[in-house]
This record gives C-alpha cells, sequence and structure tokens, in this order.
C-alpha cells in the first residue's frame, strides 16, 4: 500500500464498492473504509459516497446498507 498525500496511508476498503445513479443522472460509488486509523473518526467503519461532483463520509449506516435501495441510499448518503 502506498502513502497517500502527505504521508498518510489510505483507508483499506471493506468489501467490493457498489455503484448506483441518483435522480439528478449522477454515478456515485460508495465503498466502507476501515477507519481505525483516521485521526477524530467516529467509528471503526464509514462509508465514502464518492462522485465526480462530491465525496460524502458516513458514520452511522445499516449493516445490509448493500442491499438498500437507491432512494435509500441516496437519503443515507445526506446522514438520513
Amino acid at each position: 500500500m502506498s502513502a497517500a498525500a502527505g504521508g498518510r496511508q489510505p483507508m483499506p476498503t471493506i468489501g467490493t464498492p457498489k455503484r448506483f445513479t441518483d435522480d439528478d443522472g449522477i454515478e456515485w460509488t460508495i465503498s466502507e473504509r476501515d477507519a481505525r486509523t483516521v485521526p477524530g473518526a467516529r467509528g471503526p467503519r464509514c462509508l465514502i459516497f464518492q462522485s465526480d461532483e462530491a465525496v460524502r463520509r458516513i458514520w452511522e449506516y445499516p449493516a445490509g446498507w448493500r442491499d438498500l435501495l437507491n432512494p435509500s441510499l441516496i437519503a443515507l448518503s445526506w446522514g438520513c
């Protein structure tokens, strides 16, 4: 694993990322990450929602997040 900018190690991905398209046609990739080495982390894992336009980090999410339908994924990406 190579060091990221600033000498930090990237957060390892857990499982296979999931992709979906929101109601505005924006394509998102969701990955679950190991956050145990992240300073100030709110938990041992987080979800990263990433598109060309934005990146969102979610700390509280259901264990079965990969099974959620698009409307629920969209709400989850906003922390709802």
